[in-house]
């Protein structure tokens, strides 16, 4: 009880439904609205983002890091469908800071039944740990908050491994190794590093014989069938002989940051820093980390508290500018391991350092023999550690409470015309796509129709479904706040329709941010490119037109501003701004009227014989019919989705079954779980019994 109290008040800053974060969490969000929108619709298992929120077919994280959407799934389905997104994305957060307080006791009362009070502190300190609390609170980093409940039940079971030469540990280690895959590719990446380092000493140490390699054979099996999913996933986004990796890391930026987060990471913290100073092991497991060693050397040398503690110094040498040694190790790993960790290695790395710390520390307690004031003693320096730890963390907790964004405004961005297809959603694909914008785009109007041979857009006759409308210049006046420039009249937006918003900018190179406002839409886009070369801008080659609607069923008032961003700039710079023309677009008369996302699907009136290029972006396993006939799905130029389209009016459907190997990997691995959950409660009832 008294550690759930902890884990209650870590929680504090996510008792709300509203965006708490930023950029990165409102990322998140949308990836879990579409996962839990296609849950909703029945599709079983995800593969590819479809709904309004990743329309674009995005694989990043649902293939790479499956643990966070399916969480979501089920926490949907136990809570009736009845929560919204955002109440979905921080019950995450409630179970993994819970479930890693719990397993960390857990897991530390395993390897040492007699220090529960220790296990007790041991435990609140881990979830404490600004390296772990932080990933929420100072990162957004759900993925790897995920993590938190496995990375101590793995350490533990490799400690356990050298105690208990059964079965049991070993499958444990495999089973806790198999989350975190599923949660977390590269803190997996590492974690499974160690274990394996721990099973090499393990044998070295205490030998093997037959039934000891037999049992070590099984752990790998059982590793191999639960992790058979995420580990596939990755590998079947490329075709054969593309990289796991789609890019180059730039090693210098990574030591860039290495070299900057020193010494802030060894200070308090100070909030005012950027959060990713904030991510350090703290001063209460740095205390545990030095007494453990100092225990190490001076008592029994455990081999298997050894090879912990050195996994830890190895990990801190990796997050700490050491000369002569840290810049070496990373310009000695190969190019998929620096890919997969990125830049901030200390987001990676403060976890698995915090989780070695307390496992090693208490499986140390473990074999010290002390006097009952010694342990007093111990108590006590254990309670101010964890004081420290909860004063720490409270720093950070404060960052989200102070955060003024309300329920209101967060429900806003649930709405699917304020939903922007951010950058992120293009993770783990080679490049994005020219046209692409960093802003709120409609789904509906990011087809093309292609040339079969030279692959350029097809000039189709766009005019013909827009209603008939001229331009007329902005009325401008400067804000109440004089650095923005307020552009009149109001556009008003009808329910059930889709206007096209164009613009035609006085000034070719139109520096700023364009906002629009109304009390139920909220979107913006930088100017003179809200993307890549062909987005919504005005540069030469951007496009000038922005698509609004509403998915209300009353009319929307909406207001535009101009900020002006170029050095020096005043709203009086940029006066006239742009003429605007706000046309109807009557759907029925385009050429490419897309009826449908889950699965994708379009009406098509082709002058030509053509390539139909859709928002999705291409990875092996799309399966396409043309008026209920089976055609390919190829990649185009831009790296999306194209089905070849004759002349004339076609039926279009797109669905993603994956490949055949996808589906029997996520499968096995369903299998897999459903089978050991079941055995573990046969175990446990007969232990009763």
């Amino acid at each position: 009880m008294c550690l759930l109290g902890v884990a209650l008040a870590l929680c504090a800053g996510y008792f709300s439904p509203r965006l708490v974060g930023t950029g990165d969490a409102l990322w998140y969000h949308n990836e879990l609205a579409d996962a839990v929108t296609q849950f909703r619709a029945g599709v079983f298992p995800v593969f590819v983002g479809q709904s309004d929120y990743a329309f674009n077919g995005a694989v990043y994280p649902i293939r790479a890091a499956p643990y966070f959407q399916y969480l979501a799934g089920a926490l949907d389905l136990v809570t009736g469908h009845r929560l919204g997104f955002f109440a979905l994305q921080h019950l995450t957060v409630f179970v993994s800071v819970i479930s890693g307080a719990l397993s960390a006791y857990l897991s530390l009362v395993w390897i040492a039944p007699r220090r529960r009070w220790h296990a007790f502190a041991f435990a609140a300190m881990y979830v404490a740990c600004p390296g772990v609390i932080g990933l929420f609170y100072s990162q957004d980093l759900y993925m790897s908050g995920m993590t938190i409940p496995w990375v101590p039940v793995a350490m533990a079971a490799a400690i356990r491994t050298f105690d208990d030469g059964r079965l049991a540990p070993r499958a444990v280690l495999a089973a806790s190794l198999s989350l975190l895959w599923w949660a977390h590719s590269p803190i997996a990446l590492w974690a499974t590093l160690i274990a394996s380092m721990t099973q090499v000493v393990r044998h070295a140490h205490i030998g093997y014989d037959r039934p000891d390699a037999i049992r070590s054979v099984c752990a790998a099996g059982i590793f191999c069938i639960l992790a058979a999913y995420p580990v596939a996933s990755v590998f079947l986004l490329r075709s054969p002989g593309e990289p796991i990796v789609p890019y180059l890391m730039d090693r210098s930026l990574l030591l860039h940051w290495v070299k900057a987060s020193f010494p802030a990471s060894l200070l308090p913290i100070d909030p005012a820093l950027e959060g990713l100073f904030h991510l350090q092991l703290g001063f209460g497991l740095w205390a545990c980390f030095l007494a453990a060693v100092a225990a190490w050397a001076l008592g029994r040398r455990q081999a298997s508290v050894g090879t912990m503690l050195a996994a830890v110094v190895f990990m801190l040498v990796l997050v700490f500018p050491v000369p002569g040694i840290t810049k070496g190790l990373w310009l000695s790993f190969p190019e998929t391991v620096v890919g997969m960790t990125l830049y901030w290695p200390m987001q990676r790395f403060y976890v698995l350092i915090a989780g070695c710390v307390v496992v090693a520390a208490q499986r140390t307690l473990a074999d010290l023999d002390l006097r009952r004031s010694a342990m007093s003693a111990c108590g006590v320096v254990l309670a101010l550690a964890v004081l420290w730890s909860a004063a720490e963390a409270r720093k950070i907790v404060s960052i989200a409470l102070s955060q003024s964004g309300s329920v209101a405004d967060s429900a806003l961005l649930t709405l699917p015309e304020n939903v922007a297809i951010q950058q992120h959603t293009y993770g783990l694909f080679p490049k994005m796509p020219s046209y692409f914008s960093d802003g709120v785009v409609d789904a509906r109007l990011e087809s093309h129709l292609l040339d079969r041979h030279s692959g350029v857009v097809i000039t189709s006759d766009y005019d013909s479904a827009l209603r008939p409308g001229s331009m007329r210049p902005f009325t401008e006046t400067v804000d109440a706040n004089p650095g923005i420039l307020d552009l009149g009249p109001p556009i008003r937006v009808e329910p059930d329709r889709l206007y096209f918003l164009t613009f035609a900018f006085s000034r070719a190179h139109t520096i700023g941010i364009l906002q629009m406002r109304g009390p139920n839409f909220r979107r913006e886009y930088s100017l003179p490119e809200s993307g890549e070369a062909g987005s919504f801008g005005s540069d030469p080659p951007s496009e000038r037109s922005i698509a609004l609607w509403t998915s209300l069923a009353s009319p929307q008032e909406i207001n535009l501003r101009f900020i002006p961003g170029g050095a020096g700039d005043r709203p009086a710079t940029y006066g006239p701004f742009a003429d605007f023309k706000m046309a109807a677009i009557d759907t029925a008369k385009l050429p490419i009227e897309v009826t449908g996302l889950i699965p994708y699907a379009a009406t098509v009136r082709s002058p030509a014989d053509a390539m139909l290029e859709t928002p999705r972006m291409y990875v092996p396993g799309y399966a396409a019919t043309v008026n209920g006939k089976e055609v390919p799905a190829t990649r185009s130029r831009e790296g999306l989705v194209q089905i070849p389209v004759p002349s004339g009016l076609s039926r279009v459907v797109l669905r993603y079954p994956g490949p055949p190997a996808l589906s029997a990997a996520f499968w096995i691995s369903l299998a897999g779980w459903i089978l050991g959950a079941m055995g573990v409660l046969v175990v446990s009832t007969r232990r009763e019994a």
